[in-house]
């Protein structure tokens, strides 16, 4: 019983837990991208005169965003 042996299994060298999180670096970064181009499409209705509800409900992005992007 000297070994302690870990839950993840591994597969060249690279351990499941690895892949987990490479996963989710991943779809964070998928996450990232897609806020970014939200932000892009409302900068461009900011630039049409639109409202920040219309735009929050269009895009997801919270008032606070759009007001940090009327103030670029």
């Amino acid at each position: 019983m000297g070994k302690n042996h870990s839950k993840s299994m591994n597969y060249d060298g690279i351990t499941q837990s690895s892949l987990v999180d490479k996963n989710l670096t991943s779809k964070e970064a998928e996450k990232q991208r897609e806020k970014k181009g939200f932000r892009r499409i409302a900068l461009g209705m900011i630039k049409q005169g639109m409202d920040n509800q219309t735009i929050s409900e269009l895009t997801a992005l919270t008032e606070e965003e759009l007001e940090h992007l009327r103030g670029q």
